[in-house]
């Protein structure tokens, strides 16, 4: 639960820094929310690929889903920088696999949303079916910390960072439970 209090405190600072001196706890006028919402750069594919991992998200109740799904209404970006795959049962990557992520934080589409401190990035760890709950959700969450691990010390990375463990899922692919070992990490701009 500390890592969603840490994530929804991360979005709204990062919120409230980016509009100015007006206060997260006021919410905008619902004339200004549909301008905020046509000036964001996130269109609905990504939004709603966002929503529907907070609505798998476990252990978090109804209530901070609710507080979730409005960050991500006001976010100003969301973005899937990074797809990190990961073999059955394994947690920590190999050599190859971490070079290939370093390679790809110097992607312009990755590398233009590190430099932008206002950036925090989710990273998101996915186990698949097989397994006992459980387990697969720390499998899940030692997936996210070795990812963002590398960013930190091999990429060189000072952006706020969030790992948020999945567990179970086959948001990726439903067909092929290898798909679903997987980290994502998103940029957002609140």
């Amino acid at each position: 639960m500390v890592w969603l209090g840490v994530i929804v405190l991360a979005v709204a600072l990062g919120w409230k820094l980016s509009q100015g001196s007006s206060s997260v706890s006021n919410p905008p006028a619902p004339d200004a929310e549909v301008v905020d919402k046509a000036k964001s750069g996130v269109g609905d594919a990504q939004r709603q690929e966002v929503l529907k991992r907070i609505d798998v998200m476990p252990n978090v109740t109804a209530v901070n889903k609710e507080h979730l799904y409005v960050y991500v209404e006001r976010a100003q970006k969301i973005t899937r920088v990074l797809n990190v795959s990961f073999e059955r049962g394994k947690t920590k990557l190999s050599e190859a696999a971490i070079k290939k992520i370093v390679d790809d934080s110097h992607l312009p589409e990755f590398a233009d949303e590190a430099r932008d401190p206002a950036i925090v990035f989710v990273i998101l760890g996915f186990a698949d079916k097989t397994g006992i709950e459980k387990t697969n959700l720390q499998v899940s969450l030692d997936r996210a910390d070795q990812v963002t691990e590398v960013l930190r010390k091999r990429c060189g990375m000072l952006n706020v960072m969030q790992t948020v463990p999945m567990g179970v899922s086959d948001l990726s692919n439903p067909q092929d439970p290898a798909g679903n070992r997987a980290v994502e990490v998103w940029a957002v701009l609140p």
